[in-house]
């Protein structure tokens, strides 16, 4: 009996280092999610990749109950799986527990990293309900190392909610304090960077171009699994 437990412990430890979990919003639907996933599945080989992308989400949907309205919206939605875009997700995210999160049942073998990537959903929303949804979020992945992407500015034109873009930031950053590293999206670097040029975003001047996604990328790339 002593060297079952010992071996189910090893195996169980293990695992938990064999796998890493991103999660994110619609800029993870598209360029950003892909260079991400492209990044994961040559630095780290040998272990699961698991990239999730859906657009119009935010903390308040991860972290909610599966039975809950904001739970159940996100089971509705399809989005980015690794390479495969605009999937269905329910079978992927919604399973297990109805009581517990989507995040929950992604975390529950304990990945060596978790990644988030959030922000412009969470705009309008007042700093005692993003920091509750945040810290909510993180909660839920016990000990584990994890990274939070911030996303960067909107194009310049967008004056107005870049202001309140950069303002809820400061709500994630006070939320996130020092559990998780930070990749900070909505820097001065940046607003000289991506605001005054829209060859970094798609058509509608907020999602990021295959351009924007790759300059943005390699800002962070340094503090994702290598």
């Amino acid at each position: 009996m002593k060297t079952l437990i010992i071996l189910l412990l090893l195996i169980s430890s293990s695992h938990a280092e064999d796998s890493i979990v991103y999660i994110g919003d619609s800029q993870s639907v598209g360029h950003l999610g892909k260079f991400i996933y492209n990044h994961l599945k040559r630095s780290s080989p040998n272990k699961e990749i698991h990239v999730y992308g859906i657009g119009s989400s935010s903390p308040r949907h991860w972290s909610a109950p599966i039975n809950s309205k904001n739970g159940s919206w996100l089971c509705e939605r399809s989005g980015r799986y690794n390479d495969q875009r605009n999937i269905p997700l329910r079978s992927k995210v919604c399973q297990g527990d109805n009581s517990k999160s989507a995040l929950s049942y992604l975390v529950q073998d304990k990945p060596e990293w978790v990644i988030f990537q959030f922000l412009g959903n969470s705009v309008g929303f007042n700093e005692f309900y993003i920091s509750k949804k945040v810290k909510q979020m993180l909660a839920q992945i016990g000990d584990q190392k994890c990274l939070f992407i911030t996303s960067p500015p909107y194009f310049h034109a967008l004056v107005e909610r870049n202001k309140l873009r950069f303002k809820t930031e400061q709500y994630f950053l006070k939320a996130i304090a020092k559990r998780c590293e930070v990749a900070q999206g909505m820097t001065e670097q940046n607003f000289n960077i991506f605001s005054k040029d829209s060859g970094h975003y798609l058509k509608d001047k907020i999602h990021l171009s295959f351009k924007g996604a790759e300059i943005f990328f390699k800002q962070f790339q340094h503090k994702i699994p290598q």
